[in-house]
C-alpha cells in the first residue's frame, strides 16, 4: 500500500476527525486551477489527537459487505445466490424467502420487517443473545414485500449476512473481519465487544451529565464495530482508485456502483453497504462521493470517500449525529479539492422554482391517507391541496392535528409558502430547510417525495430527497377490534425483559398510543401508524424501513405486548406502589418489577443497595429518567418524584433494598 501522504485528526471534546489523501491520479487532475504535486503536501500529521475509539454504528455495514465481497473474491460465495443456500437453518413463513439473495441483504431490498433492536446496546456488558436468536426471531415473522421489489433499510439483512460469513468462513464474525480485512489494512484499533481491548481506549459517554459505563452494541454485523478516525481511514483507502488492496477491483467496483431495487428512492440511494452512492454536494461537481453514516444511542460518525480523487474523511463523535459529522466531513473535502485541483465555482441551488399554476387533474387520485416517515392524508379543495398530518415520529403528542396548504409549481413541485412541514416532522436546532415535494406513481404505488436543502448553523447546506409516505389502501377494522383498541387509548405498556444493563431503559420506558383520530381503523404508538387487524394485534403500515407488528396476549388479568422489534412489554395494571424499608427480588421469569412513587413516599431521598446483577432506573412523572445505578458518578442517594415510576432489573435472585 503507499503512504498516506496526509492524515489530520483534530480533537474537539468529544469529536475525533480523520483525512486521509493519496496521491491524486492523473485522470482526475481536470479542473482549471490544477498546481498540486506531492511535494506540496506534508507526509506527516498536521494535528494529533487522543486516538480514542468510538462505535461507528452502520458503518459497520460497509465492513461486513466488504467481507462477504471477500468471500466472493475467494470464491467461496456469489451474490445472486439465495441466502439459504448458505444458511440453511434461515426459515420464514412466507416461502418468498428462497428468494432472498445476498445481494438483497446487502443493498436493503430483502423485504424483511426491519430490526431487532432489543437489547442492541448495553452498558458494561457483553451479551450474545440477539446474535444467537436471529434466525429464530425471523422465523416467525412475515415479509413486507417481495424480496429485490425495493430497497428500504434493513438492520436484519446484515445480521444475516454476519452469519453468513460465520457459516461459510468457519470464524467468527470478530475473527474475520480482523484477518482479512483490518490486519492486512494495518487498522488496529478496530475492535468489537469480542476483541480484546481496554476500557480506557474506549471514548466516553454521558447520560444526564453521568458518566456511563463502556457500552457496546451487540448486533455486530449491523453496528457493533468501534474504531478510530485513522483507522477508518485506513480502511477507505481499498474503495479508492488502483489502491484495491483487500478486495478485487471488480469488488470495489461494484460496491460503490447505484444497487437501490425499484423505481423510488425511499431513504438511500444505495450502493452496496453505502447509504449514497452519489452523494451531495459533491454531485454538483459530477465528482462522485460514496457515503455511509452511523448513529447509535451513544455515538455517531460519518465515512465520505472520493473514490477517483483518492480522498476521504471521518469524523466520529460521542456527541451530535452523524448529520452534522457529514456537515464536517464534505466540508474538509471541499477544501482538500479546492486547494489541489481546484474547483469550478458553483452556485449551489437552494430553492424550488417555477410559477404557480393550476394543479392538474392527474394528481387528484393521489387523495387519501399516508403512511411512512411520518402519517398524513391528501385532500384536494377549491382546486389546491392541503397536507394534514396526524402524527410524527420526533412528538412525544399523538395528537398532532395540523394542515398545511401547497401550492404547485409549472416545475412539477409543491411547496409550502407560510410554514415548514419537514421541520414539523424532523425538528432540529441550528437548521434551516427549504422544501418541495413531487407526487409520483409509480405501478399502483402513490407516493409523496420529499426534497429539500437544509441550511445548518448558518454555514453548511446539505441536499436529501426521500420517499416521505405512501398512499396505505383502503382498510377496515372489524367493531369489535376498534372498541377494544379505543379501551387501550393512553394505556401504557412497560419494559418486561430487556437486560438490566440495556440503553433502552434510558430513553422513555413505556409506550403508549390511541385510536387515529381521523381513522378508527388505525392505531398510533409513540407517533407510528398500525392498522388494527384483530382484539389483540397490530400491523405497522407503509413501505417504510422498521415495519413493526404487535401482539397483546392476556395473561392472570395482565396485558403482555409483543413486537417484533423483540421488545416485550406489559400493562400499566402490572405496576403497584412503591414501599419503602423493603427488599425486592427477581423473580424465576427474570422480568423487570415496575413500581409507582406515590405521594405518600415522594419527595425522599432513597438508598438502594443490590445484591446480585442488577440495576434500578427511577423516572419522573413524565417517563423521563432522572438516576440509575448504571451511572458511574452518581450520588449514594436518589430523590423520589411523586408520579414518577422506579424499575429493578437484573437476572433472577438479584435483591434490591431501599433505604
Amino acid at each position: 500500500m503507499k503512504k498516506l501522504y496526509l492524515q489530520a485528526f483534530i480533537s474537539l471534546f468529544s469529536l475525533l476527525v480523520g483525512f486521509t489523501m493519496l496521491p491524486i491520479p492523473s485522470s482526475a487532475k481536470n479542473s482549471k486551477n490544477n498546481n498540486s504535486t506531492s511535494e506540496h503536501q506534508p507526509s506527516e500529521a498536521l494535528l494529533t489527537a487522543e486516538n480514542k475509539i468510538y462505535g461507528i454504528g452502520s458503518i459497520s455495514k460497509t465492513v461486513t459487505t466488504t467481507a462477504i465481497l471477500k468471500l466472493a473474491d475467494q470464491g467461496l460465495i456469489k451474490l445472486d445466490s439465495p441466502v439459504s443456500e448458505y444458511l440453511p437453518q434461515f426459515t420464514m413463513p412466507d416461502e418468498r424467502y428462497k428468494k432472498i439473495t445476498i445481494r438483497m441483504l446487502l443493498n436493503h431490498s430483502s423485504g424483511l420487517l426491519g430490526s431487532l433492536y432489543s437489547n442492541s446496546d448495553l452498558y458494561g456488558c457483553i451479551d450474545d443473545s440477539n446474535h444467537d436468536r436471529i434466525l429464530k426471531h425471523l422465523s416467525t415473522q412475515r415479509l413486507k414485500a417481495s424480496p429485490g421489489e425495493y430497497s428500504v433499510y434493513s438492520n436484519d439483512s446484515f445480521e444475516l449476512a454476519e452469519l453468513i460469513i460465520e457459516e461459510v468462513s468457519g470464524l467468527s464474525y470478530t475473527d474475520y473481519i480482523t484477518k482479512y480485512i483490518m490486519a492486512p489494512l494495518g487498522a488496529n484499533d478496530t475492535i468489537t465487544m469480542h476483541s480484546d481491548f481496554e476500557n480506557s481506549d474506549i471514548a466516553a459517554t454521558y447520560k444526564n451529565n453521568r458518566l456511563m459505563p463502556t457500552v457496546m452494541t451487540t448486533t455486530l454485523g449491523d453496528g457493533g464495530i468501534l474504531s478510530t478516525a485513522a483507522d477508518l481511514c485506513t480502511f477507505s483507502t481499498m474503495f479508492m482508485k488502483d489502491h484495491h488492496s483487500v478486495l478485487s477491483s471488480a469488488s470495489v467496483a461494484e460496491s460503490i456502483r447505484k444497487q437501490v431495487a425499484g423505481p423510488l428512492i425511499y431513504d438511500g440511494n444505495y450502493g452496496l453497504g453505502w447509504d449514497e452512492v452519489n452523494a451531495y454536494p459533491f454531485s454538483t461537481y459530477h465528482i462522485q462521493a460514496v457515503t455511509k453514516g452511523g448513529d447509535t444511542d451513544n455515538y455517531h460518525a460519518m465515512l465520505t470517500v472520493l473514490p477517483d480523487y483518492n480522498m476521504s474523511a471521518a469524523v466520529v463523535s460521542s456527541e451530535g449525529s452523524s448529520t452534522y459529522a457529514s456537515l464536517l466531513s464534505n466540508e474538509l473535502l471541499l477544501s482538500a479539492l479546492n486547494s489541489t485541483i481546484g474547483l469550478q465555482e458553483v452556485t449551489p441551488e437552494t430553492a424550488f422554482s417555477g410559477e404557480p399554476a393550476a394543479v392538474p387533474d392527474e394528481y387528484f387520485e393521489f387523495t387519501g391517507l399516508y403512511n411512512g416517515v411520518t402519517s398524513f392524508t391528501l385532500d384536494f379543495k377549491n382546486n389546491k391541496i392541503y397536507l394534514t398530518l396526524y402524527s410524527a415520529p420526533a412528538s412525544s403528542n399523538n395528537k398532532i392535528n395540523k394542515s398545511f396548504e401547497l401550492t404547485y409549481l409549472d416545475s412539477g413541485y409543491f411547496i409550502c409558502k407560510d410554514d415548514n412541514i419537514l421541520n414539523t416532522i424532523m425538528p432540529a436546532s441550528q437548521r434551516y430547510i427549504t422544501e418541495g415535494f413531487r407526487l409520483i406513481k409509480s405501478g399502483n404505488t402513490y407516493a409523496v417525495q420529499a426534497e429539500y436543502y437544509a441550511k445548518y448553523f448558518g454555514v453548511s447546506t446539505d441536499f436529501s430527497s426521500l420517499t416521505l409516505a405512501t398512499k396505505l389502501d383502503d382498510f377496515q377494522a372489524s367493531s369489535q377490534a376498534k372498541t377494544a383498541w379505543k379501551n387501550r387509548n393512553n394505556k401504557k405498556y412497560f419494559l418486561l425483559d430487556e437486560h438490566y444493563a440495556s440503553a433502552s431503559y434510558i430513553s422513555k420506558p413505556y409506550i403508549e398510543g390511541e385510536v387515529l383520530n381521523h381513522n378508527e381503523n388505525y392505531f398510533v404508538i409513540n407517533g407510528s401508524l398500525y392498522a388494527i387487524t384483530g382484539n389483540d394485534s397490530l400491523s405497522n403500515v407503509g413501505k417504510k424501513r422498521d415495519i413493526v407488528d404487535i401482539n397483546i396476549t392476556p395473561k392472570d388479568n395482565l396485558e403482555y405486548l409483543s413486537s417484533t422489534s423483540g421488545f416485550q412489554y406489559v400493562g400499566e395494571e402490572y405496576l403497584s406502589n412503591l414501599n419503602l424499608d423493603q427488599t425486592y427480588t427477581i423473580q424465576t421469569d427474570g422480568f423487570t418489577q415496575w413500581y409507582r412513587i406515590t405521594e405518600s413516599i415522594a419527595g425522599t431521598y432513597t438508598s438502594i443497595e443490590i445484591s446480585g446483577e442488577g440495576s434500578y432506573f427511577i423516572y419522573n412523572q413524565y417517563g423521563a429518567l432522572i438516576d440509575s445505578s448504571l451511572f458511574m458518578n452518581g450520588t449514594m442517594t436518589s430523590y423520589l418524584i411523586e408520579d414518577g415510576y422506579i424499575a429493578f432489573a437484573g437476572k433472577q435472585g438479584t435483591e434490591f433494598k431501599i433505604k
